[in-house]
């Protein structure tokens, strides 16, 4: 590389403009409309190198060695070869094919082999090993007859196209394995149906595009006489390419049948799109030209080659830095690699000449690896050793803490009068809702162990506060005629529903109307509008939600006692959803009565936070595991935050792992923040929770003990509740996901496994990677699925084909018993668990109005969606010794069968205690309190005041 200040502007250029990308990339909306942001990409990169074409005597380079006359002063043999007339045309169509071979891999890829592009720089020092040309050697000087062997050896060495080319073989395979270390996600690829052999051909087939595309566009740019015509020769190959690419994307349009929402303007999509597609193109512009300026005055291998090595290095560190983790169970191997990467790219810079590698001296830079290597082994040494104690004694021990505690905040209030104090600190200074005597003697009547925490109620209504009371009314109005909704009204002291025509429906308004028919006289009049389906359905951009709870957080009640109300003629409050000024202008209900997947998570993502990780985009990987996403609810492998790890706002990679996120949404759904209250929803939805029976669960008490069952842990479910089957749900669905991971594993998924060994006779434990089919032999997994009906649909009949079915079983014949979501809500049967001997081992997203009262490993063992702990966390409680070999030995792992029934009691304990039907009334009448007052046109100066 040359030594001139502004060739080095440039090669700093490339680098950063490669390193932002390789980072923002992981997460943009593009992916979701690939072959169109190619378009726009290739556009805006074309556009950006003609306009800088406009400036080129101020760029990096303008004067190098191959501008103006530099042929005709004799540096013609520093060149390549002249290109052939066909190579502009040939480079567009290979950037056409590339892109596409790119769509599809990225469609399957799930399936792609780790570092393959690692090669890149292989395939480019072949060519030059290729077509290697001596330099004539011109000297006035005699050649020297008797020179020093071991010189002209060294020389020949240093200098032999098989040294550039064995060197780089040796660093881009360190890079290739650095890959191989990343752990893989649980979203797996079918041998059933997927294509895995043809996706790694693509991949090796788009290396060699590649590297064809590199190599003609060098040899065009490098026969431009200046960096003016560069520059527009470059910008017009990516214009007429982007006008190829965009050819294929309305050919994609016309063909296939457009979306049923089509493109209604969702708030807040367009924009974002737009923006990562203007910021996007502005970097791939700034790494297209100061690449094709860096190869014009250096060689075609150089910024590749680089840009591997720098690659490669970073993910050495980074693995280095997890040596000691679930992530990295051995030390020797990022070790090695480290050091094949650094010796690989040591000996490169020396056999291509480079005495410059970007800003950093070959010396310098050749120092620092040694340091790196040198600390990184210091640090393998000092961190890889095993645990003295199982990471689940630890979180076992804090979650009992954290429940006595959250046991000791919720019952603080003994008499009325603390109970009002607790409740004006804990909302604001508000004071309590009208007839909070009566409800406070209504709850010790039923003996509630919860008084004073219904922090789900509070984080319900909050943004109601910030709105008019004639706007929430309006939104009942839009509510109340639509289909699968449900209608309380509770007026002169009765409640009473709408009678809905589905016999399951009506059943579950029964049941909610005979809860409340117990307190009924204490209610204010009102009607509130219940979502029947197990979707939840309100989902509010963040930006509108935390404006309506700001403006309801504001300290503006009068602390006064209650103002007299204007009443009608026979005494009562106006109805509240029944305002005549609701009736008088015609409402237009902003219903979605379908939204495809993609525009689902997208909706959903508007709703977290700016800044978030899901707001910032798309998580595409659905190969390599997500380890910043679990972190924040984590210690190490296992889940330790419960509440957290429901918000998924931090874990976009969640929304190709659940059936939840990747089916489309069937019913319908509301943007603008509506008055309706729901059994279930996840993080970022609005509905109100409030409790609702499940006519259809049995709730007759168990009677066998936990000692009496079987050892086994067991989950299955039902066909019929695959709705519908996508390509992301097939592959990434929570249920399926479970089955391949325990019955149909590859020969190559692995795991991390955290195993019991012996250190001077005393039990320790380590992480080893592990294959998933070996991990499942010690452990009684019993998952399937089951169908009682005809098996035919395709969808049905492709998972019958994938994952087989069997004989319905018993759960509750069992010790353990995994607890999954359906593809709508939460785990049907959760309570019924709870209320059982056995331990529920539950996985879910979603919220309940009992969820802020369960404690996870005190009352269940939880299990991330991502199931990456799942064979640690069995094991623990079942124990590996004598049941098997993994890795070649026998575990020592000793089953803490004490603890898992500890849990199973605790839970059973607890849900006699919190989850009765009388704890239902309770929170049900805490909530409507709270709602009557919301919609009241006086709620500002209505409350109890003692």
């Amino acid at each position: 590389m040359a030594k001139d200040g502004s060739s080095r502007l440039t090669a700093v250029c490339f680098l950063a403009s490669f390193l932002w990308l390789s980072c923002s990339s992981q997460r943009h909306s593009l992916i979701d409309q690939p072959r169109l942001s190619s378009f726009l990409l290739l556009l805006i990169s074309g556009a950006v190198a003609v306009i800088a074409s406009l400036f080129s005597k101020w760029l990096p380079g303008a004067d190098g060695r191959f501008d103006s006359d530099a042929i005709l002063k004799g540096m013609q043999s520093s060149l390549p070869h002249r290109p052939r007339r066909f190579y502009v045309p040939c480079i567009i169509l290979l950037i056409v094919i590339r892109l596409e071979t790119m769509h599809r891999i990225m469609y399957n890829f799930q399936c792609t082999t780790e570092g393959i592009e690692a090669f890149l720089p292989v395939l480019l020092a072949a060519h030059e090993f290729l077509s290697h040309r001596i330099a004539p050697v011109v000297s006035d000087e005699p050649e020297d007859m008797w020179g020093n062997p071991l010189e002209d050896f060294k020389n020949w060495i240093m200098e032999s196209p098989i040294t550039l080319f064995f060197s780089t073989l040796l660093f881009s395979y360190g890079v290739f394995m650095v890959a191989d270390f990343t752990p893989r996600s649980t979203y797996f690829c079918s041998t059933l149906i997927d294509p895995n052999s043809f996706i790694v051909s693509l991949q090796w087939l788009g290396v060699f595009i590649d590297a064809a595309v590199i190599i003609m566009l060098w040899r065009v740019l490098s026969w431009t006489r200046t960096t003016k015509n560069r520059l527009r020769t470059l910008g017009g190959i990516l214009v007429v390419a982007s006008l190829g690419v965009s050819f294929l994307w309305l050919a994609t349009q016309v063909s296939q049948r457009r979306e049923i929402i089509g493109h209604h303007p969702f708030r807040g999509i367009g924009s974002l799109y737009f923006f990562d597609v203007f910021s996007t193109g502005l970097l791939v512009s700034g790494l297209v030209i100061s690449a094709a300026l860096w190869i014009c005055d250096s060689t075609v291998l150089e910024p590749t080659a680089v840009a591997t090595f720098t690659s490669g290095m970073l993910s050495s560190i980074q693995n280095v830095l997890l040596i000691g983790t679930y992530q990295q169970t051995s030390a020797i191997q990022p070790l090695m690699m480290l050091t094949i990467i650094s010796v690989g790219f040591s000996t490169f810079t020396y056999a291509s000449n480079m005495r410059w590698i970007v800003v950093v001296k070959r010396t310098f830079l050749l120092l620092l690896l040694i340091c790196i290597i040198i600390a990184s082994i210091i640090f393998g040494v000092i961190k890889h050793k095993p645990l003295d104690r199982h990471p689940v004694d630890d979180l076992v021990y804090k979650s009992r803490v954290e429940a006595d505690r959250w046991l000791r905040h919720a019952t603080i209030s003994t008499t009325l009068k603390p109970a009002v104090a607790e409740y004006k600190d804990r909302h604001h200074g508000r004071d309590p809702p009208r007839n909070f005597d009566k409800w406070f003697e209504f709850a010790q009547q039923r003996k509630s162990v919860v008084i004073d925490r219904f922090d789900q109620i509070e984080n319900d209504i909050l943004p109601f506060w910030g709105m008019k009371q004639q706007k929430i009314r309006d939104g009942f109005e839009i509510l109340k005629d639509l289909p699968d909704i449900g209608i309380i009204k509770i007026t002169d002291g009765k409640a009473y529903h709408n009678e809905p025509s589905d016999p399951l429906q009506k059943v579950i308004l029964d049941e909610a109307v005979s809860m409340i028919s117990t307190f009924v006289e204490h209610l204010p009049t009102m009607s509130i509008a219940i979502n029947l389906q197990e979707r939840p359905r309100v989902l509010v951009p963040w930006n509108e939600v935390h404006r309506l709870t700001l403006t309801g957080s504001k300290t503006r009640f009068k602390l006064l006692p209650n103002h007299p109300r204007k009443r009608q003629e026979d005494g009562s409050v106006p109805l509240a959803g029944n305002s005549n000024d609701a009736l008088k202008t015609p409402l237009k209900p902003t219903v979605r009565p379908y939204v495809s997947a993609k525009k689902f998570r997208q909706l959903q993502a508007l709703a977290c936070p700016p800044g978030s990780a899901t707001r910032a985009g798309v998580h595409w990987d659905v190969r390599d595991f997500c380890s910043s996403c679990v972190a924040p609810h984590s210690q190490g492998q296992f889940l330790q935050d419960w509440d957290m790890s429901l918000n998924p706002c931090h874990q976009p990679d969640i929304f190709n792992l659940h059936d939840f996120h990747t089916t489309p949404h069937r019913y319908e759904l509301y943007q603008d923040l509506l008055p309706l209250f729901s059994r279930s929803k996840t993080g970022g939805f609005n509905d109100i929770l409030m409790p609702l029976a499940r006519p259809d669960i049995d709730q007759e008490p168990e009677t066998q003990a936990f000692n009496e069952k079987k050892n086994i842990i067991h989950w299955q479910g039902d066909l019929k509740d695959s709705k519908a089957t996508t390509q992301q749900s097939f592959h990434g669905g929570h249920r399926n996901r479970l089955i391949h991971f325990t019955n149909n594993a590859s020969t190559a998924d692995e795991v991390s496994m955290l195993l019991g060994i012996y250190v001077n006779k005393q039990e320790k434990f380590q992480f080893e990677e592990t294959r998933v089919r070996e991990a499942n032999g010690p452990l009684p997994f019993e998952t399937s699925f089951t169908n009682i009906e005809a098996c035919d649909d395709a969808d049905c009949q492709l998972l019958h084909q994938e994952f087989g079915l069997r004989e319905p079983g018993t759960a509750l014949e069992n010790r353990y018993v995994m607890l999954l979501d359906s593809a709508d809500g939460p785990p049907p049967n959760l309570l019924r668990m709870l209320r059982s001997n056995s331990v529920p081992v539950l996985s879910s997203i979603f919220r309940e109005w009992y969820t802020e009262r369960l404690m996870p490993w005190v009352h269940f063992v939880p299990i991330d969606v991502r199931y990456h702990a799942l064979h640690s966390t069995l094991s623990y409680f079942i124990g590996m010794k004598g049941r098997g070999s993994v890795n070649g030995r026998e575990p020592l792992t000793e089953p803490r069968t004490e603890d898992a029934q500890w849990i199973a009691e605790e839970g059973r304990k607890w849900a006699e205690k919190t989850l009765r039907r009388e704890d239902m009334e309770v929170y049900l009448f805490r909530l409507l309190l709270e709602w009557g007052r919301v919609i009241d046109d006086n709620r500002d100066n209505l409350g109890f005041v003692l």
